[in-house]
């Protein structure tokens, strides 16, 4: 089931403190990921408890290939004083993740001939520059400005079902 077009919420009306920040992020990827010479055939906020299906994991489309992300992956209150007021506005600390998935060589159709080393090292220097976008992106994006924020884990993906790819973490205070 999908939303109506007339129910569909803005990043400030979600969350007016991590709406922007998920919506310059999300903005910032696929932007550095086009400057970068690897756009996606699909780039967007997704929601689930791990990274999304490799549903646009595709060689083939007309703008670039496979798939680039942003989710939440947790939120953790900040402790903060404990005076009780009328209605409680606690600040968090939301784990957020980038992710790309790009398909990647796989046994031929045969079912016996593997990649070749060839294909397997293009495919590892493309995550590479991957990482390398993935990074820039989250450091160079203006929504996070006016938050706190701290790099965290870089973790490769796969290669599963003819995909592999990166993900990346922060953690911003808002």
């Amino acid at each position: 089931m999908t939303t109506p077009p007339d129910e569909i919420l803005l990043p400030p009306d979600a969350d007016p403190r991590l709406g922007p920040v998920l919506s310059g992020l999300v903005a910032c990827l696929c932007a550095t990921l086009t400057d970068g010479g690897r756009p996606a055939c699909a780039c967007c906020l997704v929601w689930g408890s791990g990274p999304p299906a490799q549903d646009f994991c595709s060689c083939d489309c007309d703008d670039g290939h496979g798939q680039a992300w942003v989710r939440v992956v947790r939120q953790d209150p900040v402790t903060q004083d404990a005076r009780r007021r009328r209605c409680q506005t606690w600040r968090t600390q939301t784990t957020v993740e980038l992710g790309v998935a790009r398909c990647v060589a796989v046994t031929g159709p045969d079912g016996q001939s593997g990649p070749t080393c060839a294909q397997r090292e293009a495919d590892a220097w493309g995550m590479v520059l991957d990482t390398r976008l993935l990074r820039e992106a989250a450091a160079c994006c203006e929504a996070l400005q006016d938050v706190m924020a701290w790099p965290g884990a870089v973790s490769p993906m796969g290669p599963q079902g003819g995909c592999a790819g990166v993900t990346l973490q922060l953690t911003v205070e808002v």
